[in-house]
């Protein structure tokens, strides 16, 4: 410890006579180790994703630090469509954890507009109920591409069905869930819903790289928009694919590309159109 003056002498029978402290050098460093690091981030993806690869020895403790961040509410108004995981379901009791980025570009409307997001931030948990069924909870921005509404990060929830034997070369899952968030459109805030399932196929190529495909579905709903959800909805579907890559034991690096088809309605006007997306996550086992 440090204080302002030579230290005098402490009576301990008198808690008074304490002599004034000021900040420990310890948490001092630690706090602008924190602020390093959330600059980093917020400065681009790039450096966001070097730095896991680079200090991939201490992957727990980074990713954390990065959940932690990452449900700051970060500005978009995108959907990670994307799912980030293989076919295979994590052993009873198993915890693992998921933190990264990626981008979209849309063309939505007639007549189309044409929209981008050039930081979509994505976090989450998964934990293992059974040998072949597990649990997820994530963070991402909401499914609707409308420029009049603006950004919001939604909670979701999922379970994993894999439906393929243990050790097969080529696995398969179901994935159904849904999510839930508050929407700002045009100055208002709304609610929406999110049901939606996924099917995974995932192909073991050798001991670093695993081949990812899926084929996703989505349904978002604005009910207490004007007109309902008859009209303030979005239906998206479409395939993407990508590439399990192992870097430990413990932490692999997922990169994925999906394109995908939206159709639905903005206060009663029908907005249709397609979007890219791309991105990827550091996935790691917590235990």
């Amino acid at each position: 410890m440090f204080y302002k003056t030579k230290p005098p002498s402490w009576d301990i029978s008198r808690p008074d006579s304490r002599p004034e402290r000021i900040v420990i050098a310890q948490d001092v460093t630690n706090c602008d180790r924190a602020i390093k690091f959330f600059k980093t981030i917020t400065a681009g993806q790039s450096l966001f994703i070097g730095r896991f690869i680079i200090n991939s020895h201490r992957p727990l403790k980074q990713l954390t630090v990065a959940i932690i961040l990452l449900t700051i509410s970060f500005e978009s108004s995108a959907f990670w469509l994307l799912g980030f995981s293989d076919a295979n379901t994590l052993p009873t009791g198993a915890l693992g954890m998921i933190a990264g980025t990626g981008a979209q570009y849309a063309n939505v409307g007639n007549p189309a507009k044409s929209s981008s997001t050039v930081f979509l931030a994505h976090a989450g948990f998964r934990y293992g109920l059974s040998d072949n069924l597990d649990i997820g909870y994530r963070l991402a921005p909401v499914a609707l591409p409308y420029s009049s509404v603006g950004p919001t990060l939604g909670s979701e929830i999922d379970l994993k069905y894999r439906f393929t034997r243990p050790g097969a070369s080529w696995q398969g899952a179901f994935v159904a869930g849904g999510a839930y968030s508050y929407l700002d459109i045009s100055g208002q805030s709304k609610s929406a819903w999110s049901p939606g399932f996924d099917f995974v196929f995932s192909k073991y190529l050798n001991e670093k790289y695993t081949l990812i495909t899926e084929a996703r579905y989505l349904y978002i709903a604005i009910p207490t928009a004007l007109g309902g959800s008859s009209a303030n909805n979005l239906s998206a579907f479409g395939p993407d694919i990508g590439l399990k890559i192992k870097l430990t034991d413990k932490v692999s690096l997922v990169p994925e590309l999906g394109i995908f088809n939206f159709r639905g309605n903005l206060l009663g006007a029908q907005e249709n159109g397609r979007a890219v997306q791309i991105g990827a996550v550091l996935s790691a086992r917590i235990w």
